[in-house]
């Protein structure tokens, strides 16, 4: 079926079926909504439901949506921040601790909790009705039916990394199903690895997509990779502990494992093992061809028709693509939006090329017309994904940007500097903007949900926690930052020095990929977010510019935190759902 024909019955079938939605226990729809004869009684149907079931995978490039209100989750970290002036930006509410359980969990919050259950629902409905399907090959419904648990298992790690143990539904729902309580965190974990094992069971189901069309849709190299973020998720302090974050009595076992076990770590470890073996023999590799100051950009935002070898799972936007691209870039003469700003933070996670780092606990002075002298030795992934005072912009025609104010009467301000452009970091985002630097109209990015670098990360982490330091895991680490020009990992480190290396690297890696705001929580990190800081830059009359680090803004951040609530709706309707502690 030629795209843009699945696209427009995309539309329709969105409409009629996804939107449905009703009150009951775990969006259970009403007998007459959903008419499945229609949708199973030919190829054509099936497969734009099949397109549809993707429409609410993670997405993680946001633009105006009905999640934060043009904020993605990078301004929830420490990566970013939104502009305070702007008081739409729902991400304000967390910075000033005003949240609460439905906040949290509806349409303008951190996640859409019943959009979780109204999918898994969708997805059992398929793999119980494909058969059905006269004009199908065995091959296709046998693929469609590995996929739909695929999105299933997906389904329940964004449950289970927000809330922890959840109500474990393992078909479409009917009027008579039985009401379910939360399930403990092992059966959580363990039903989502049995979903992804029986998808890399399935014959039919490809290591990867071979057709441009089908990108996007899961395959066994997603299977793999979600069975090991799982087991990482799963082993990390928030669960693998005898003592939860904070106490919820005889229901501990729902937000933790209540015991602490060594081989949470290998089974991570080997998990992560299996799917580097298996993307490797099946075509997936770390990009390496574009050269030290391209090889990120193409692994992180290109899709495989663009020589991105290295991505195992990413999705397209589907929101207007000129509102994504204002949400991104910086105010001045990007006409940003200023949604998504980086902070000093951000900056801070980036060593020099030759490993050592920028001392910003002191007033930087440059030398006369250096604006960019503070960053011109930093990792290449920094100018890859940061735009910072004297970057190169554009090329055609050349703009500079100018993140800078006037130090002295007789200096004009900068066009991109905060009383110029009335914003207020001095930074911007470049990652997903990069290739589309020359025009301020719109753009399709796309979402890397997954990558293979990711599956190096995670046997690192669980191969240092279980075994400490070890050749592989230096190996692995030291793939990912020789593509971009930095050096190897010190082979000296002890566990607790290459653990902290680890969560610094993967801070550099994955920024703006939605695992910061998720990887300080399983690590429990202590107050995380909190202080955010910025730096000033002025420039002088003689041609000099001065950077100076100042605390920006003190941010909210309650234990409770660690996991979000459920919505107060569904507990008050007194099924048994026990809410998390704290809220």
């Amino acid at each position: 079926m030629k795209m843009k024909n699945i696209i427009s019955i995309l539309f329709l079938v969105s409409a009629s079926y996804y939107f449905t939605s009703c009150d009951d226990y775990l969006e259970m729809p009403a007998q007459t909504s959903f008419n499945q004869d229609s949708v199973f009684v030919n190829y054509r149907n099936a497969e734009t439901y099949l397109y549809s079931l993707y429409e609410r995978v993670p997405s993680i490039v946001l633009g105006w949506t009905d999640i934060l209100n043009g904020p993605s989750r990078v301004s929830l970290t420490d990566e970013a921040g939104s502009l305070a002036l702007q008081s739409s930006y729902r991400s304000h509410k967390v910075y000033g601790g005003n949240v609460d359980a439905t906040w949290f969990t509806t349409s303008l919050g951190e996640d859409y909790y019943s959009r979780h259950w109204t999918s898994i629902r969708r997805n059992f409905i398929m793999i119980e009705n494909i058969d059905n399907v006269s004009d199908i090959t065995t091959t296709e419904k046998e693929r469609i039916k590995a996929e739909c648990k695929i999105l299933i298992a997906l389904e329940y790690f964004e449950l289970f990394k927000r809330y922890g143990g959840v109500p474990l539904v393992k078909e479409s729902l009917t009027a008579d199903y039985p009401i379910l309580d939360r399930e403990s965190i092992e059966n959580v974990v363990n039903y989502i690895v049995e979903l992804c094992d029986e998808a890399i069971a399935s014959p039919n189901l490809p290591a990867k997509v071979t057709r441009s069309i089908e990108f996007g849709r899961a395959t066994k190299a997603l299977a793999y990779g979600l069975k090991a973020r799982t087991l990482l998720y799963a082993a990390s302090p928030l669960f693998n502990t005898a003592t939860p974050y904070m106490s919820l009595g005889e229901n501990n076992k729902s937000i933790c494992y209540t015991n602490y076990d060594k081989n949470r770590w290998k089974l991570a470890m080997d998990a992560a093992s299996e799917a580097i073996n298996f993307c490797e023999s099946n075509g997936y590799a770390i990009v390496t061809d574009y050269g030290i100051d391209r090889n990120y950009v193409v692994a992180c935002c290109k899709r495989p028709k663009d020589g991105n070898t290295e991505i195992m799972f990413g999705t397209m936007n589907s929101n207007s693509s000129a509102t994504v691209r204002y949400t991104w870039s910086f105010r001045g003469r990007q006409r940003g939006a200023a949604c998504n700003s980086p902070t000093h933070n951000a900056v801070e996670f980036y060593q020099n090329r030759d490993g050592s780092k920028v001392n910003w606990d002191q007033v930087i002075r440059t030398s006369a017309g250096n604006p960019d002298e503070p960053y011109e030795n930093l990792d290449p992934r920094f100018d890859q994904t940061i735009a910072y005072n004297g970057s190169v912009w554009r090329t055609n025609p050349t703009m500079i940007v100018e993140f800078f104010d006037a130090g002295e009467d007789g200096v004009t301000d900068g066009k991109e500097g905060k009383k110029t452009a009335k914003t207020e970091y001095y930074y911007g985002t470049r990652k997903y903007l990069n290739g589309y630097e020359e025009t301020s109209s719109g753009f399709l990015p796309m979402s890397p949900v997954m990558r293979l670098a990711e599956m190096y990360f995670i046997y690192a982490e669980a191969s240092n926690e279980y075994q400490g330091p070890n050749a592989t895991a230096f190996d692995l680490l030291d793939a990912i930052r020789l593509r971009s020009g930095m050096p190897e990992v010190n082979r000296s480190f002890s566990q607790e020095e290459l653990r902290d290396f680890i969560v610094n690297e993967r801070a550099v890696e994955f920024y703006a990929e939605d695992h910061r705001y998720f990887d300080v929580k399983r690590w429990l990190v202590q107050n995380p977010f909190v202080n955010i800081y910025n730096v000033k830059v002025l420039k002088w009359a003689d041609d000099t510019y001065t950077y100076e680090k100042y605390l920006h803004q003190e941010r909210a951040w309650y234990d409770h935190w660690y996991l979000h609530p459920f919505p107060q709706a569904e507990i008050n309707k007194n099924y048994g759902l026990i809410q998390n502690p704290g809220w």
